[in-house]
């Protein structure tokens, strides 16, 4: 029975997320032509398991625009539902500057939910 809360529980999350941003210590970064990475749960994400875990990754190829000015720097990913954030990803530190493009790829976004709480 617990296991079905904890898939539950996966599944809804799957479906609220919204947007994607990125974030340098929990400050998301701002700059000309930064924009949050919209997300529709039902064609980008999906929830898989193994014998411990469930996990909500994305199904396509995920894209910031290009950036007309330097954004800073970036160590988290912001997952949205709606305009609220609700948690960071800590993701290896990268500088984002004019003309550079922020790629998530396939399956690189992956949020872990364990099967069992102990």
């Amino acid at each position: 029975m617990a296991n079905n809360i904890q898939q539950n529980f996966a599944n809804h999350i799957k479906s609220n997320i919204t947007a994607l941003g990125l974030f340098n210590n929990g400050t998301e970064l701002s700059g000309s032509n930064y924009a949050r990475v919209n997300i529709n749960p039902s064609t980008q994400l999906q929830v898989t398991s193994d014998a411990n875990n469930y996990y909500i990754s994305n199904t396509a190829n995920l894209s910031f625009a290009q950036a007309t000015g330097d954004w800073g720097t970036f160590n988290q990913v912001g997952i949205f539902a709606g305009s609220t954030l609700w948690f960071l990803v800590d993701v290896p530190s990268r500088t984002v500057r004019q003309y550079d493009q922020v790629f998530i790829d396939t399956g690189a976004l992956q949020i872990t939910i364990p099967k069992s709480v102990t």
